[in-house]
């Protein structure tokens, strides 16, 4: 193929990654083609077995069924890892985004040094590929998220607070226990779960060009959506909202500094004020190790209506609401919405995180609704690590099959 019929290809399947299914008419359009320049870059990617067609059911009795054009679902998989301090998640997805498998690892406190971590991730991973070998579909890519600074240029992590790490290689580290095998790639969890919730919105029909993700993991970074791209800053580095200071001579951060928002609003502050709060006394032995296990605590806790966890939730909530209000006052963005954890605990964050989010406001928008819960689960930054991975092959950042 030329050089400007490649662009096309890939501009074809980027645009069917976001917004498939489409007809082959309609996929013209968006790529301003003729039908007779169309039908040769739609086969193509069908041949690499990229794109396959289906058969929708007409609509009346007459009519005829329309072939809409998609991701195919089931040559290929694309894989993503979420590393953290207390657990590693591995997920296996179709290239339309369906979840074939997930795999969770509790991560030992002494893995939490960079080889020890990158040992058990490793083998978390080799436990997917395994499944996806027994199942015959052939490994496109993988993507890799960790929480903190990432120069996803290089594939190293400048600075992760909740892991003490700076400056490791840890994509290299990656593709070296992979073998070869499949490109991979690291970024930041906020920009990846970001990812994630715009093909999500794309293919749901909802509004795109801008929003901010903020993840409830083990920090709060922003995933920052502008003109309907990733914006990551002149360094690649924005998005730590996580350490705006919030609160003069405030609490201390894993930062080492005072007042972060993280220190009020963030999961480890959430889940540490709620147990010191609440009503009925911990059980010895009972104590939640990670974050994950906390936020089901706490969770459970409020549910059962325990007085101290909910007016620690709501206290926190309105913390959150304040630092989406401060990310609004530099951004600008048309939604804001609360990823992560943050979902498992929007029963009890939502409506005090919507009322100091109003009242911080200087410009409400009086017509929708700007602050809300993220559609994907605990799992945002996995699944948008592996559709990272099939972007890089839109991107002409990774090889076509």
């Amino acid at each position: 193929m030329s050089g400007e019929t490649d662009k096309t290809v890939l501009g074809a399947l980027r645009h069917l990654i976001h917004h498939g299914p489409l007809s082959r008419p309609e996929l013209g359009t968006a790529l301003g083609l003729s039908r007779a320049t169309t039908s040769p870059i739609i086969n193509d990617l069908m041949r690499r077995g990229l794109v396959s067609e289906l058969s929708t059911t007409p609509q009346g009795q007459r009519g005829r069924p329309v072939a809409l054009l998609d991701l195919d679902d089931e040559r290929y998989a694309v894989t993503g890892l979420e590393i953290g301090s207390d657990r590693v998640l591995a997920g296996v997805y179709s290239l339309r985004g369906r979840q074939l498998l997930r795999i969770e690892r509790s991560a030992t406190p002494d893995a939490v040094n960079p080889r020890g971590l990158l040992r058990h991730a490793a083998a978390v991973l080799h436990e997917a590929l395994d499944v996806l070998d027994q199942e015959g579909r052939e490994l496109l890519g993988v993507g890799v998220s960790v929480a903190g600074l990432v120069d996803a240029t290089s594939g190293t992590i400048k600075y992760a607070p909740t892991l003490g790490w700076r400056d490791v290689a840890l994509q290299a580290g990656v593709a070296e226990a992979l073998g070869g095998r499949a490109p991979v790639l690291l970024d930041n969890d906020a920009n990846l779960a970001a990812l994630a919730e715009l093909r999500r919105r794309r293919r749901d029909g909802l509004p795109t060009t801008s929003l901010v993700y903020l993840t409830g993991t083990y920090g709060i970074s922003a995933g920052i959506i502008a003109g309907g791209q990733l914006w990551r800053g002149e360094r690649g580095l924005a998005g730590e909202v996580g350490h705006l200071i919030v609160e003069a001579e405030g609490r201390k951060c894993v930062c080492g500094r005072r007042g972060c928002l993280d220190t009020r609003a963030g999961l480890s502050a959430i889940i540490a004020t709620c147990l010191e709060n609440a009503s009925t006394p911990r059980r010895a032995g009972r104590t939640p190790i990670g974050i994950s296990a906390g936020v089901e605590e706490i969770a459970s806790r409020a549910q059962s209506g325990d007085a101290g966890v909910l007016e620690a939730l709501a206290d926190a909530g309105a913390w959150l609401g304040r630092g989406a209000a401060l990310v609004c006052a530099m951004l600008d963005p048309r939604t804001v919405i609360l990823g992560g954890h943050y979902a498992r605990l929007a029963p009890w964050l939502l409506a005090p995180a919507r009322e100091s989010f109003r009242r911080a406001l200087l410009m409400p928008a009086p017509e929708y609704e700007q602050l809300e819960v993220s559609g994907l689960d605990a799992w945002a930054a996995a699944e948008g690590s592996a559709l990272a991975a099939l972007l890089a092959l839109a991107d002409g950042i990774s090889p076509l099959p």
